[in-house]
């Protein structure tokens, strides 16, 4: 029954040769679908099979698990890698060490691989009523999804309609070892506490309690999926190719058509808020004064509003102090992913910005607009960079990352966007080429 669990699962996945990864904990569980993957394996050998064991450092026998794990791993004919991390101290044990999990394991899977773990259908009621403790909506509280994207591939959870009973029923049955953690008993992590107290006891007064939490999860999940489906095409419409969201495309009057937008956009980039959080984006960046420049933090990444327009803006290098020199003989890589300047023989056909007679073969560039000026060709007077940024409507967060072209201590040029009045002319081309 588990081996036919695991096969159907695989097999709308597997329909062309693909890496398929096991991360295998040590646990009854994984231990359990590391001997069903080596009946799959034997009858799939054109797959490409690895084992992972992640190791967190955080129990003295961290060190024989890993080794119990590459013994057997080696024993059922699999190649096997021990991944050793660093936990965010900043989080709680159990999210750290989820999170760093997921990180190492990510890094391994090529495109389209498939990463399987071993969470069963205990592990999916447990997963409700924390979901349910911290608040979820639907999707919290539908648990966790036979099938996601992870990394360049897709982590794949085959037995989540199986009970730990049932795998530990096969493993005695086929006279598995695997490692049992002490931790596990540890109460003072909310699961274990679930596990070993709150939900025995909701078993024994209500028998089919935990099927009636699947039933549950079950409706959430298919309200969750309609929802998704419904907010979909107005998301897409309102996008914009860059990525932002016009916060004229939210419905002013309906607060939780608002919210649910807001929710399946920052989705898209893979941002979750919890209630508070979006409670902040409402009204602390949405609703922020007109003259405002508001921004909401959410890990390393902020979301910002720029002329009635919500950015995702992910965490840049600072360029203040980073200096170039650009040459017709030697175009100029940019730092922090910016592209390349060129600066080509004029042609009437080329793109971008037409300059003249330069006083000097290097041109000097930098980032850091603060206190200089410029004369654009074509207008009155001289402007201060920073207002020509504003006129632009270049977002506060992107002026820094634009590229000044001096030559000598003059400012000739401005990214792709100003030449210098004097500098203008028909003797070079100077091209920014983005990174696609």
């Amino acid at each position: 029954m588990l081996y036919h669990q695991l096969s159907d699962t695989l097999a709308p996945l597997t329909s062309a040769p693909r890496q398929v990864v096991l991360a295998l904990s040590g646990g009854l569980d994984s231990r359990v679908l590391l001997e069903l993957l080596t009946q799959y394996r034997d009858q799939h050998p054109q797959h490409d099979y690895l084992v992972v064991h992640v190791h967190h450092g955080l129990h003295p026998d961290a060190d024989r698990w890993a080794e119990q794990c590459q013994m057997w791993a080696d024993n059922a004919g699999f190649r096997c890698c021990v991944e050793r991390v660093r936990l965010d101290t900043s989080l709680s044990v159990e999210h750290a060490a989820r999170q760093a999990r997921y990180q190492a394991i990510a890094h391994l899977i090529e495109p389209n691989g498939l990463v399987l773990t071993a969470q069963h259908s205990d592990d999916q009621v447990e997963t409700f009523f924390l979901a349910l403790k911290r608040g979820s909506g639907l999707e919290g509280l539908a648990g966790m999804p036979a099938v996601r994207a992870l990394g360049q591939g897709y982590l794949v959870r085959p037995f989540l309609t199986q009970s730990r009973a049932s795998l530990e029923a096969y493993a005695r049955q086929h006279q598995l070892d695997w490692v049992d953690d002490p931790s596990n008993q540890d109460t003072r992590f909310d699961r274990n506490f679930l596990r070993q107290h709150w939900l025995p006891q909701a078993d024994t007064r209500w028998p089919g309690f935990r099927k009636a939490v699947q039933r549950t999860q079950l409706l959430c999940a298919e309200q969750a999926s309609l929802l998704a489906r419904l907010i979909e095409p107005m998301v897409t419409q309102a996008e914009t190719e860059a990525g932002s969201l016009p916060i004229t495309a939210l419905p002013q009057d309906d607060l939780a058509l608002t919210q649910a937008m807001l929710r399946h956009w920052l989705k898209r980039h893979s941002i979750t808020l919890t209630q508070a959080q979006l409670q902040a984006l409402l009204f602390d960046v949405i609703n922020a004064k007109p003259d405002a420049n508001p921004s909401l933090s959410v890990g390393t990444v902020s979301i910002r509003r720029f002329q009635q327009q919500l950015y995702i803006v992910m965490p840049d290098a600072d360029l203040s102090q980073w200096q170039g020199t650009l040459t017709s003989e030697s175009p100029l890589v940019l730092p922090d992913g910016l592209g390349t300047l060129y600066l080509l023989p004029y042609s009437s056909t080329a793109k971008g910005l037409a300059l003249g007679d330069l006083a000097s073969r290097a041109l000097h560039v930098h980032f850091n607009p603060r206190g200089l000026s410029i004369h654009p060709a074509g207008r009155q007077g001289r402007r201060k960079l920073k207002k020509l940024y504003q006129e632009a409507g270049i977002p506060s967060w992107l002026r820094r990352r634009q590229p000044i072209i001096c030559d000598g201590e003059t400012v000739v040029a401005i990214a792709d966007r100003y030449v210098s009045q004097t500098a203008s002319g028909k003797q070079w081309r100077l091209v920014w080429q983005h990174e696609s």
